[in-house]
């Protein structure tokens, strides 16, 4: 008999591993998403604490399912393709950092993520100049230069894994 995540996600290829929330509590709940776009199955599952169970931003479920503290709380199993997972990071945090809208940049990866370093390297240069201490925006720079790399490849997949690692980061800004 497949296992719940095996049914929901319909027996899909893991696309990436996020963590959404930095909680120190086990999830009660498995939060399906919607359906994915093409194919069988959830776009994404988010594993959540009773205190996070109400809908996160960008994150609406489809339905909710009872979970034994499986995963800490924030996990998000998601299934999508790299450009949508992308999207994604876009919707949720990079551009509220960066300011940069990929719909100005046509989609293109690869360009969206170079603006977003240069945005980022200023910052870091603003920050580091005024107060003399090192950025926390810097740990960002190896994972976002990779993604930007990934992208201009055409590694959507594998940008988006890079962009998961500062969407972690950025939960401590």
């Amino acid at each position: 008999m497949p296992s719940l995540v095996q049914e929901l996600s319909g027996d899909r290829d893991l696309g990436g591993l996020r963590i959404l929330l930095n909680c120190p509590f086990k999830a009660t709940v498995l939060r399906e998403g919607p359906a994915q776009v093409s194919g069988p199955g959830a776009a994404w599952l988010a594993y959540l604490c009773p205190v996070h169970t109400v809908d996160l931003d960008g994150w609406p479920g489809a339905t909710d399912h009872a979970d034994s503290g499986t995963m800490p709380c924030g996990t998000v199993l998601d299934f999508r393709s790299g450009e949508e997972r992308l999207q994604s990071h876009a919707d949720l945090w990079l551009t509220r950092l960066t300011g940069i809208d990929p719909a100005a940049y046509g989609g293109v990866w690869s360009d969206v993520l170079h603006h977003a370093d240069r945005v980022l390297r200023a910052r870091i240069a603003e920050a580091e100049s005024a107060g003399g201490e090192a950025s926390p925006l810097r740990s960002m720079l190896p994972s976002i230069a990779s993604a930007r790399r990934s992208a201009a490849r055409g590694e959507f997949g594998v940008a988006a894994t890079g962009l998961g690692c500062c969407e972690t980061l950025a939960q401590y800004l």
